[in-house]
């Protein structure tokens, strides 16, 4: 019977916009609970406004900008890993015309939040979070081109460095990363 309530009680981030509350993710270590939370509002048919707010800042459209941009259906919306936490989030929006999404983590050594928008068919499936770079990994089949390859974006962690996207034949090496199972 435990396993059953724990397994419950797993599902209940990736459902929790099926109501209308919002979905919540610890991000931070125990002793400084860093919270983000995503919301939606302004439902036209199937549609809906989503929100985020990081910490104790004030919410915020999803992709800034009008409210419009950050209209979405079809929006799963999940708290991953164990160790290090990570909320991930991807959607058909109307700003896009195309999947798009983010994946949110709190660097405890930079005691900031780092978003990473992608925007591809496929939802990620593994953030690599390394002292130089992190990166955002997709599994094949996306794109025409990585039918059989996995889509890899390097997002720079220092200043006056480039973002930069490759594909590889095989999982990048977990050496020198902590690594995120997203699994939406």
């Amino acid at each position: 019977m435990k396993r059953i309530g724990l397994s419950l009680l797993l599902l209940l981030p990736a459902l929790a916009l099926a109501g209308t509350k919002p979905v919540s993710c610890d991000l931070g270590p125990a002793k400084q609970p860093r919270v983000a939370e995503v919301s939606r509002a302004g439902k036209i048919e199937d549609t809906y406004v989503y929100s985020l707010r990081q910490g104790k800042a004030a919410k915020a459209t999803l992709w800034g900008g009008e409210s419009d941009d950050s209209r979405g259906s079809e929006v799963k919306v999940k708290c991953v890993g164990d160790r290090q936490r990570a909320l991930a989030v991807m959607g058909d929006f109307m700003s896009a015309g195309y999947p798009r999404g983010l994946v949110l983590v709190y660097d405890t050594g930079r005691r900031a939040y780092e978003r990473f928008d992608f925007a591809e068919r496929n939802a990620p499936g593994w953030l690599y979070l390394g002292a130089k770079d992190r990166l955002l990994v997709f599994p094949p089949g996306g794109r025409l081109e990585t039918e059989r390859r996995y889509l890899v974006y390097r997002f720079a962690a220092g200043a006056g460095q480039d973002n930069s996207e490759e594909m590889v034949d095989t999982l990048p090496k977990d050496d020198g990363y902590r690594v995120i199972r997203i699994d939406l």
